[in-house]
């Protein structure tokens, strides 16, 4: 007998209410990381202040430092994803970024801080890949997106949570003093908020292994029949380059221009327009939901358009958008004195960007089922090194050393979409022909069959 290949697209047996509760579940371990991940964006000043560091400085903790590992380890997740128990992998991974985000409450310094944020995104890296091989196994083709997309909404869930409640607690403990913990003395406010937020992630974790076991499933092929060998992920990487670099591209683009707005977001309200911390996090907490609906258009639309025949219906909804996303950010973040008028700009922007998340859907339906878990790893990773690394301190470069001002954020937050925003645009355009290529190539009822190869 020779090596067993896998079954094209085999799905895992699982019924429509299982299905529904492990789209749940995994949209619940996602909104636990992104309140992991983004609490940091409310306490831009109280943290400057403790630890006596400058914009650039924070941005480097808030995107640098976690972007960098977040990518790093994505490629050997991705690995574990295809090869291993999903389960345990996610359960070590959600494990080791709430641990990573109680260290940050214990940060006293800037490289405690920096060094903490490096296991959140190392233990971060796990999710995703985890998720989106989880979802196109149990789900048929045209209801990926769909899938994809309400898993995403654990982001926006997951940050307007953060900011939400994270700004009500840091008022609450600014009032007090903070918090005297045993062994550890007295904890400042936004360092407390580490610790509370990132508690429950241990209850989380266990949840892993309510899921069902997803991993490529083997079937026996008759010794008769001819498979052709699968491209290992090299040989994919190398066939389908052109696909992959302007999809991810655009992809990385995008999250580069949201990590901009958000990072910053509570900052140009707190600098510019003057108001409490509190009412900042609940405004931007309630725009943050907004996203759902992003995500929802993206999915529903997505997946309408791949059903109607549009191969590269998944990269559509964004590229669309993208004008008015400029514009928006130009009008509500640079040109307006109106504090109302800034919120409605960036729910604007904010929803339109989300559109984006459809492209990782449609990766997941060009690649091969043994290497899905690692081509969303490398999705994420490059989205992260480009999209957290470089977004925040983009605008936090400009403020420091173009604008000179602390207060003119939002002119450097503007800049920035207006500066990638038509590189975004490019790669969107030019990838649609190489996308619709991959994708029919894929469903090619006579291709290859892929193998778990490495």
């Amino acid at each position: 007998m020779q090596a067993v290949p896998e079954a094209k697209d085999a799905l895992v047996s699982v019924s429509p209410g299982r299905q529904k509760y492990v789209i749940g579940i995994l949209l619940l371990m996602y909104v636990f990381a992104y309140m992991d991940r983004n609490v940091l964006a409310l306490m831009v000043d109280p943290i400057k202040q403790s630890l006596q560091i400058t914009d650039v400085q924070f941005s480097i903790v808030h995107g640098v430092a976690f972007g960098a590992f977040y990518a790093v380890f994505g490629l050997p997740m991705g690995y574990l994803v295809d090869r291993f128990s999903r389960r345990w992998v996610l359960f070590y991974g959600i494990g080791f970024w709430s641990a990573a985000t109680l260290a940050c409450g214990l940060a006293r310094s800037f490289p405690a801080l920096a060094m903490a944020r490096f296991g959140v995104g190392a233990g971060e890296a796990t999710l995703v890949p985890a998720a989106y091989a989880t979802i196109a196994r149990v789900l048929p083709k045209e209801r990926i997106a769909t899938g994809i997309a309400i898993f995403s909404m654990g982001s926006v869930l997951g940050s307007g949570i953060a900011i939400g409640i994270g700004g009500l607690l840091l008022a609450h403990l600014e009032k007090t003093g903070g918090v005297t913990l045993p062994l550890i003395g007295l904890l400042e406010p936004w360092q407390a908020v580490f610790i509370v937020i990132g508690l429950p992630g241990f209850l989380v974790a266990l949840l892993s292994f309510t899921l069902p076991e997803t991993q490529s499933a083997r079937v026996v092929v008759h010794e008769a029949q001819p498979a052709e060998a699968a491209p290992s992920l090299g040989g994919y990487v190398r066939d389908h380059a052109a696909y992959l670099f302007l999809t991810i591209s655009g992809l990385s683009l995008t999250t580069t221009m949201a990590y901009a707005l958000g990072a910053w977001m509570p900052a140009l309200l707190l600098r510019k327009f003057g108001v409490d911390v509190a009412w900042a996090g609940s405004a931007i907490s309630v725009i943050t939901m907004t996203g759902i609906v992003g995500f929802a258009a993206a999915g529903i639309s997505s997946d309408r358009l791949y059903k109607a025949g549009y191969k590269d219906g998944h990269l559509r909804p964004v590229l669309y958008m993208l004008p008015a996303t400029i514009v928006l950010a130009w009008i509500g973040f640079a040109a307006s004195s109106n504090i109302w008028l800034t919120l409605a700009c960036y729910m604007g922007t904010h929803v339109f960007i989300t559109l984006g998340n459809s492209t990782g859907s449609h990766i997941q339906l060009a690649a091969p089922p043994a290497l899905r878990g690692r081509l969303a790893a490398i999705t994420v990773a490059c989205q992260h090194l480009l999209g957290l690394a470089l977004g925040p301190l983009l605008v936090a470069l400009l403020t420091d050393h173009v604008l000179h001002d602390p207060r003119r954020v939002g002119t450097s937050m503007a800049i920035v979409v207006a500066a990638i925003g038509p590189l975004t645009m490019l790669a969107y355009g030019l990838a649609l022909k190489p996308a619709r290529r991959a994708v029919s190539q894929m469903e090619a009822p006579l291709g290859p069959v892929p193998a778990l190869s490495s």
